[in-house]
C-alpha cells in the first residue's frame, strides 16, 4: 500500500557551517521565540524553517535567498546517492525514564486520505496551514519531516538495519542526544522499501505539512513525495503527552451551573491528577476528578471531553474552535491552573496522556480526534536532513 523510497537528503557541511547543535532547531510549531535560535548561528535552520515566526517583512523570500546562498557557498549540499536515514533521539521521557526514539527518514508517496494508505489521526486548525504553503511554494523545499507511524509487530523493518556507528551525533541544550546514520547500500534500501508495501501509515505529527504538500501537488504537479520520519507504533521510544484545555470564553455558564450539569454524567471527587478514563475539572474554587457514570462511546478521553462537555455544556463547537479564541492549549498542568487562578480562563480540563490504542482505533474507524489531541515527544529535529523537491 505505502510507497517508501530512499532520497538524496539536503544536509549541512559541518566543516563549513559549524557544529550541528548550533545549526539544528525544533520544527516551526514548537518555537515560541525564534530569537533563541537565530542567535546560535547565521546558518541555523530557523532561517529556513521559521516562516512567519521570524517576524520579518518577507520571511518566505528571506528563506529562499538564504537557501540559494547556502547552496552556492556549499553550506548545504545534497548527498551524492539516494539513501534511507536512520535517525535516533535519546531523551528523558515524561515518567523520567530514559528512552530512544528510532526510525527512518525516507520519502513517502503522497496519497489522499481517501485512498486509505496515509491516514490522519486528528483534526487541524485551518489558519495554521497557510504559512507552510507559502514557505514550501517559495523555497521548493521541505525542511522538517512528517512524523509517521506504522505497525511492525514482527520487527521486520528493524531487522533489516545493519549495526554501525552513526555518521553524525550531537546533544542539544535540552539534553536530547540526536544521531543520524546514512543507509545508502542499494540492497538495504530496496529491502526496506519492500517492507512498507503492505503497510498503512498513520500521521502522528505534521498534518498541516502533509496537507500543504497535497495542495501543492494538486496546484503544480509537484511534489509527488513527502519527506517522512517513520517509526514503529509499538516502539517504546514513542512518548505521548497530554494537551490540556483552558476555557477562555463560554456563553452564559457559571461555575455552579456547570457543576450541576457535570454531575449528571460524572462523579466528582476532589483531586487534580487525571487517570485513564477520567478528566480533571479546574474551577476557581478547586479541582475535581470527573469519573464517567456510563462508559464513553468515544474512542478517546479527549474526544469525550469535546463531545460531552465542551460543546453541549459550554457551547464550544467546531466553529468556536476554528476561531482560535475559545480554548488555550497547554501541556503544562501548572500553566492551566495558573490561567484559572488568575482569572484568565473560566475553567480548565486536565487530560490523561492519550494511548496509542486510542489513536489506532480512531484512525482505523475512519474517524479523527479533536485538534491538538496528541503531543509526540521528542519532536524530530529540523536541519539534520531536509529535502528539495
Amino acid at each position: 500500500m505505502a510507497v517508501v523510497k530512499p532520497f538524496r537528503a539536503l544536509r549541512y557541511d559541518f566543516e563549513k557551517a559549524g557544529a550541528p547543535e548550533t545549526l539544528c532547531c525544533p520544527p516551526y510549531d514548537v518555537i515560541p521565540d525564534a530569537s533563541v535560535w537565530t542567535g546560535k548561528s547565521p546558518y541555523n535552520a530557523i532561517f529556513l524553517e521559521g516562516g512567519e515566526r521570524l517576524g520579518t517583512a518577507d520571511p518566505y523570500g528571506d528563506a529562499k535567498r538564504a537557501l540559494d546562498g547556502w547552496l552556492a557557498d556549499g553550506i548545504l549540499a545534497e548527498d551524492g546517492a539516494p539513501a534511507c536515514y536512520l535517525y535516533e533521539a535519546a531523551f528523558t521521557a515524561r515518567d523520567g525514564s530514559a528512552k530512544t526514539l528510532r526510525g527512518l527518514a525516507a520519502l513517502l508517496e503522497l496519497s489522499p486520505y481517501s485512498d486509505g494508505v496515509v491516514l490522519p489521526h486528528e483534526h487541524t486548525l485551518p489558519k495554521d496551514g497557510e504559512d507552510r504553503r507559502r514557505l514550501m511554494a517559495e523555497t521548493g523545499c521541505q525542511f522538517s519531516p512528517i512524523y509517521c507511524l506504522y505497525d511492525d509487530p514482527d520487527g521486520a523493518v528493524a531487522g533489516l538495519i545493519p549495526d554501525a556507528p552513526p555518521d553524525v551525533s550531537f546533544t542539544m541544550p535540552d539534553g536530547t542526544a540526536h544521531s543520524l546514520r546514512i543507509l545508502s547500500a542499494p540492497d538495504v534500501c530496496q529491502a526496506l522499501t519492500a517492507t512498507f508495501a503492505d503497510k498503512k501509515i498513520y500521521i502522528a505529527d505534521g498534518h498541516h505539512r502533509y496537507g500543504t504538500l497535497l495542495r501543492l501537488r494538486a496546484e503544480t504537479g509537484t511534489p509527488k513525495y513527502a519527506m517522512a520520519f517513520l517509526t514503529d507504533i509499538g516502539s517504546a521510544g514513542v512518548d505521548l503527552w497530554a494537551t490540556h484545555r483552558a476555557v477562555l470564553c463560554a456563553d452564559g455558564v457559571d461555575e455552579a451551573a456547570l457543576r450541576r450539569a457535570l454531575e449528571n454524567d460524572y462523579t466528582l471527587t476532589e483531586g487534580d491528577t487525571p487517570e485513564d478514563g477520567t478528566f480533571v475539572w479546574l474551577a476557581a474554587s478547586g479541582a475535581w476528578t470527573l469519573t464517567p457514570k456510563r462508559p464513553w462511546t468515544e474512542k478517546s478521553s479527549v474526544a469525550a471531553l469535546h463531545s460531552g462537555i465542551l460543546e453541549p455544556l459550554l457551547g464550544i463547537g467546531a466553529d468556536a474552535l476554528a476561531g482560535g479564541k475559545a480554548i488555550a492549549y497547554t501541556r503544562d498542568a501548572a500553566e492551566a491552573k495558573a490561567l484559572v487562578r488568575d482569572g484568565r480562563a473560566l475553567c480548565a480540563f486536565l487530560l490523561p496522556p492519550p494511548k496509542m490504542s486510542e489513536l489506532r482505533g480512531t484512525v482505523l474507524a475512519g474517524e479523527k480526534m479533536p485538534q491538538k489531541s496528541t503531543y509526540f515527544y521528542p519532536k524530530i529535529i529540523t536541519g539534520l536532513f531536509m529535502r528539495r523537491f
